[in-house]
């Protein structure tokens, strides 16, 4: 039998880890989050989320 994976943000081949519990979501392309002008690149962010965290979008890793 096929080994079950939890369909979780730690589990997702779009998921890059920051720490042990939380990281950046690489789906979509980085949001400007921010006041200043946009042409200052840092600040352009991925979405930060739990490694407990889940979406519709789930990609196992070993489905990469």
């Amino acid at each position: 039998m096929a080994e079950q994976i939890e369909p979780v943000c730690g589990g997702c081949h779009y998921f890059r880890a920051a720490d042990a519990w939380t990281g950046a979501c690489h789906r979509l392309p980085p949001s400007y989050v921010g006041e200043n002008p946009m042409k200052e690149t840092h600040h352009w962010r991925f979405p930060i989320v739990s490694v407990h965290a889940w979406c519709g979008e789930f990609l196992a890793k070993s489905e990469a």
